[in-house]
């Protein structure tokens, strides 16, 4: 009991590994008046749970051994093999989109409809594509305890929508990584996202799609995917804090090609990022405008900015697709949707632009 106490007093011995927990600690609580005591009480607990003696240590050891010893986590979905899966993906943000889209699905529809209508008036198409999560390919791997979709899933009758849609380009993720899928695995055992190489993949897909609709004749995208392997450890690992985190041989992509000079401009505007070839050669494709999420970033490691003359890069947590689409470049002839199955912030987007809401 004094140990703790003790080590919080002195801060001997010194802890070298610290658990970030994701949000901001209790502060310091203040005593402004006797009248505030019941409060002043009640920050003072908070403050002290949140730094007693040897806490992070105590955090990783109880971890460790549900980790280890049962096979389990608070937040993680220990699976076979060493696949991890979120606890918040499976069992609380899949069934709600599965909830919302059986609501809404028709009313996301609309809202698509909409916005490629307004685009192309201003001589803009509309690309949109759909990142599947990792249990698509790898539910073999889920715990018992992960909970059980319908079959077929909300978001997969979805894409069936927008697979039919001629006043949009689709861009089928799912159908192009399950041919992936039969080679290599597509996923990080111990990451949220998709690989580089898998990404690599769908980017080479988007790009030579892009080709075909803008008339050219052979594939635009030409250089080669080369895949090399590192051992690897990603979030979902990392959300467990324990002392030994699981390790992955993870696959990458060996960068083989040469970037042609280019501007790079972060934080303008509306983007996260733009990006501008210097001098085009001519082969590229017309300027893009991509409001998409940490899923593009692998896409953007494969090369892709060889292949288009000008990118605008928005994060859908900080933009209004409606007001981006409004104020939309001019010079850009493409707007690209690229979201995440269970992204929550895209539907709502997309709804409220729907005449059908």
């Amino acid at each position: 009991m004094w140990l703790p106490i003790g080590q919080m007093l002195t801060g001997l011995p010194r802890q070298s590994a610290f658990v970030d927990e994701n949000r901001k600690l209790a502060p310091e609580p203040v005593l402004e008046s006797w009248e505030d005591m019941h409060e002043f009480a009640v920050d003072a607990i908070e403050w002290f749970n949140d730094r007693f003696g040897f806490r992070d240590f105590l955090i990783r050891a109880k971890t460790q051994i549900d980790y280890s010893v049962f096979g389990m986590s608070t937040h993680i979905h220990v699976g076979s093999d060493g696949w991890l899966f979120y606890r918040s993906v499976m069992d609380v943000e899949k069934p709600h989109i599965e909830m919302v889209l059986r609501k809404d699905l028709d009313v996301v529809i609309g809202g698509v409809r909409q916005l490629a209508t307004e685009l192309a008036e201003r001589g803009v198409k509309l690309v949109i594509m759909v990142a599947p999560m990792k249990d698509v390919y790898y539910s073999e791997y889920l715990p018992d305890t992960a909970k059980k979709l319908p079959d077929p899933r909300q978001v997969e009758l979805l894409q069936d929508r927008f697979r039919a849609m001629e006043d949009i380009i689709f861009i089928d993720i799912e159908a192009i990584m399950e041919e992936t899928a039969k080679n290599r695995t597509v996923f990080h055992k111990t990451d949220f996202h998709w690989n580089d190489p898998a990404a690599f993949d769908v980017a080479r897909s988007f790009v030579n799609e892009l080709g075909k609709y803008e008339g050219k004749s052979s594939p635009v995208w030409t250089h080669q995917l080369e895949i090399e392997k590192r051992f690897f450890s990603g979030g979902e690992a990392s959300f467990m804090p324990i002392f030994f985190p699981p390790k992955e041989q993870g696959l990458f992509v060996k960068q083989n090609w040469t970037m042609p000079a280019f501007n790079y401009e972060e934080k303008k505007g509306s983007f996260e990022w733009i990006y501008e070839i210097k001098q085009p050669s001519g082969h590229e494709l017309s300027p893009i405008t991509v409001v998409g999420d940490s899923f593009f970033d692998g896409m953007s490691r494969s090369g892709i900015g060889l292949y288009f003359k000008k990118i605008y890069k928005a994060k859908w947590s900080e933009i209004s697709v409606a007001k981006l689409a409004n104020d939309l470049p001019s010079d850009s002839k493409y707007f690209l949707l690229q979201f995440i199955e269970v992204s929550n912030r895209a539907y709502s987007e997309l709804k409220s632009i729907s005449p059908e809401k």
